[in-house]
């Protein structure tokens, strides 16, 4: 599985990527792990209301896996619904 994490807006703009990460490189512990954090990410793409506002964090999380192609996309305002995509990417990048 390839997870890529993108980040875009704030003050300056832009887009960075923050993660890049094949969890076939991890040792199994460390891969279900990751998996186990992409599969509650993925419950949480529910439909919602995105904040509004111009300088506001943007995340896109990637997964390509045997061949599906999965995105979903935050808005991260600052408050808990955007605590668990923080939270993967900050696990994430310890992986890397």
């Amino acid at each position: 599985m390839r997870v890529t994490i993108t980040q875009r807006g704030g003050f300056i703009g832009g887009e960075v990527t923050l993660v890049q990460l094949d969890t076939g490189r991890l040792d199994a512990d460390a891969r279900h792990e990751v998996e186990r954090h992409i599969a509650a990410s993925r419950a949480l793409d529910a439909p919602r209301d995105q904040p509004i506002g111009a300088d506001l964090l943007e995340y896109t999380l990637v997964v390509d896996d045997q061949g599906r192609h999965d995105a979903i996309t935050w808005v991260d305002d600052g408050g808990p619904s955007a605590a668990p995509i923080r939270d993967l990417v900050a696990r994430l990048q310890q992986l890397q």
